[in-house]
């Protein structure tokens, strides 16, 4: 099933890839995420494997691994924090988390 999943992603962003929107691309303005609970073959919400796809308008630097595994702060709740800033929308706090991911 990831495989399936992580093709269509690939399919949606070269879709994207390929419609010119000023200087950038629609990929380029946009932020595709992928996660899944499948990182070793079974259900486990302890590692949840993302990717993000995109630049969010250049609010999003791309080509890197990020791990947080031995982080103390690994909620996805930051994540959307920290991705939810990138598009104008600040909030003191989203889910259980209140903190930002500073990589992102």
């Amino acid at each position: 099933m990831n495989q399936f999943f992580v093709e269509q992603l690939a399919y949606v962003a070269r879709k994207l890839a390929a419609i010119q929107e000023g200087e950038r691309t629609a990929l380029d303005n946009s932020i595709l995420l992928f996660c899944s609970s499948m990182l070793t073959g079974g259900h486990d919400a302890t590692k949840l494997p993302v990717v993000l796809v995109g630049g969010a308008g250049g609010r999003l630097q791309g080509g890197r691994v990020l791990d947080y595994l031995d982080k103390p702060n690994r909620k996805m709740c930051s994540l959307y924090l920290s991705l939810m800033d990138k598009c104008g929308v600040h909030l003191d706090r989203f889910g259980d988390s209140t903190e930002r991911l500073a990589e992102i």
